[in-house]
């Protein structure tokens, strides 16, 4: 018996990156791949809420490179800006929510968006917090970070190995 786990279009966004360039605070670089029987299509990148819009051209491997300006803006823990970014090929469609930062070092100093920021945190285990097992919903990421922001924390180390989704993206959210 054949089972489908997820049901892709023929062509689909396999995979992709977007972020801010390394160095930078207002150029937007990435990548996106496409997988499928039509790899040569027209990619759309667009943020509404910043009224972006940009193409590009997929090659034959599928894979197009994403490069364009813009003065977005930042997203910082007492800020956490994110953007809705949507990737449109021809035969499919990925929405994401980003937040656009940009991460150096000068010296022993870290910079967040150029300027330096003091790291305060802990480190924790994806364990449910009112319950056993693990922690596996939004509400257990939310209530587990929630707790490290009570604490004064500022960032988490996420214990060796990898997290679900849901911790990222609320830390994200969250600041």
């Amino acid at each position: 018996r054949h089972v489908t786990l997820v049901e892709t279009p023929a062509t689909f966004v396999h995979d992709y990156l977007i972020q801010l360039q390394k160095g930078t605070r207002d150029r937007v670089t990435g990548w996106v791949r496409l997988n499928g029987a039509r790899l040569g299509q027209r990619i759309t990148v667009r943020i509404p809420e910043a009224g972006l819009s940009q193409s590009f051209t997929t090659d034959a491997s599928g894979y197009a490179a994403i490069d364009f300006r813009s003065s977005l803006k930042l997203w910082s823990p007492e800020d956490p800006k994110l953007y809705d970014v949507l990737l449109e090929a021809e035969t499919d469609q990925v929405r994401d929510q980003i937040g656009f930062r940009s991460i150096e070092t000068r010296g022993t100093e870290i910079l967040l968006n150029g300027r330096p920021i003091f790291l305060r945190g802990i480190c924790m285990h994806e364990e449910a917090p009112l319950r056993g097992g693990r922690a596996y919903s939004r509400e257990d990421a939310a209530t587990l970070l929630g707790w490290a922001r009570d604490l004064g924390a500022n960032f988490v180390r996420l214990a060796h190995y990898p997290h679900n989704e849901f911790m990222i993206r609320e830390a994200d959210r969250m600041g």
